[in-house]
């Protein structure tokens, strides 16, 4: 069955695929880490409803539960073979299997991105992406650095 995530204003999914419209997704080392980044954040001016910090261990559950189904296994392989989101729910796993932790931002527009972006780069986020409309955006990459072509997908 699929999951379904209350938090995400736009959606969880995307053709079967977590996928949360609008959100920048952050990966950070620990829950301590993520609880910081998350009051950071609203220090930046973000509302209480828009940030909230998952720990690894729910992230992994919540992924790990999506559907198996034929049709959503040959959805994923094509995902993976160009590089989108299934690639991500993989590293994501692995990262909270670590112990990292994860926040979530709601960045509908340029101006709350480019808002984020900042606060990401003085809380050492190990990785960041915006879910824009038609395209994942990495802000930044796992090696802690934006990519040369910035991450546009």
């Amino acid at each position: 069955m699929p999951y379904h995530w209350d938090f995400f204003k736009d959606g969880d999914t995307a053709f079967g695929l977590f996928y949360p419209k609008n959100y920048i997704v952050a990966a950070f080392e620990n829950e301590g880490r993520a609880e910081e980044a998350v009051k950071a954040f609203r220090e930046a001016g973000f509302a209480e409803d828009d940030v909230a910090a998952a720990s690894g261990s729910f992230v992994t559950r919540k992924l790990e539960a999506e559907p198996e189904g034929t049709f959503d296994k040959v959805k994923a392989a094509i995902s993976a073979a160009i590089g989108t989101e299934h690639s991500y729910i993989e590293n994501d796993i692995e990262h909270a299997k670590r112990g990292g932790a994860f926040v979530f931002v709601y960045a509908p527009d340029d101006e709350a991105a480019d808002r984020a972006k900042p606060v990401l780069k003085r809380m050492h986020a190990m990785e960041a992406r915006h879910y824009r409309q038609m395209a994942i955006e990495r802000l930044i990459h796992p090696s802690g650095v934006l990519p040369r072509n910035h991450g546009r997908l």
